[in-house]
């Protein structure tokens, strides 16, 4: 009995080892050659690895990639938890400037991340009624951010097109700057400080939404 529970330990060990190998690799060949250019016989001699072992584990290359942009995503949205609170007359921008701050942040360690999904979504563009799989991970990732605007904009809540538009804008902010800063200062690893565009644009944005604060009149 303990025999057998000790191989199960060492198999079901092996199989996370093999799985976690598979993973990086995927992203380290897709971040090298491009997803469109990338096999799973790339990503199984990067892993070292079998091709049975790929598919103990994947049914197919785009099984991976789903689940690069699902777990990626996951780490984005996890930042919430890691928000303190903010209270005070300016609490609507200074929420806003900390979500995208914190997007930046958690994005801006992950050079491979970014370079996935920027992949991942010309490939949606361009076949828009393809793998709704994936598609799907993204309008969860901007319903996340949703959630976050009319946390940060309180009340009266914006209209469900408003908050979306707003979501994008974000999203887009977010992705473009990062891609931007890999495109003109080959940034590795490094997070850029874009604390003033960051409050500017949030102080923009809770200006633009938010009705003026009501001033008491003189008598």
């Amino acid at each position: 009995m303990a025999q057998a529970a000790a191989k199960q330990t060492r198999t079901n060990r092996r199989r996370a080892q093999s799985f976690e190998s598979l993973v990086q690799a995927g992203l380290t060949v897709i971040g090298q050659r491009g997803l469109y250019e990338t096999t799973v016989e790339h990503i199984t001699e990067a892993a070292d690895v079998g091709k049975g072992t790929f598919y103990a584990h994947f049914a197919s290359k785009e099984e991976l990639v789903f689940h690069l942009v699902r777990h990626g995503f996951d780490e984005l949205i996890a930042t919430r938890a890691a928000e303190p609170p903010i209270s005070g007359a300016r609490a609507p921008a200074a929420h806003l400037a900390a979500l995208i701050q914190g997007q930046l942040r958690a994005l801006g360690r992950r050079r491979d991340l970014i370079l996935l999904l920027h992949q991942v979504r010309g490939l949606l563009i361009l076949q828009p009624e393809a793998r709704q799989r994936l598609r799907q991970e993204y309008r969860r990732y901007v319903q996340f951010l949703m959630e976050e605007c009319q946390r940060a904009l309180g009340s009266p809540p914006l209209g469900q097109a408003q908050v979306r538009d707003l979501a994008c804008a974000i999203a887009g902010f977010v992705a473009g700057a990062l891609t931007f800063e890999i495109l003109v200062r080959e940034s590795r690893g490094a997070v850029p400080a874009l604390a003033r565009p960051v409050n500017a644009f949030a102080a923009g944005i809770a200006s633009h939404y938010l009705p003026p604060p009501s001033r008491a009149t003189g008598t």
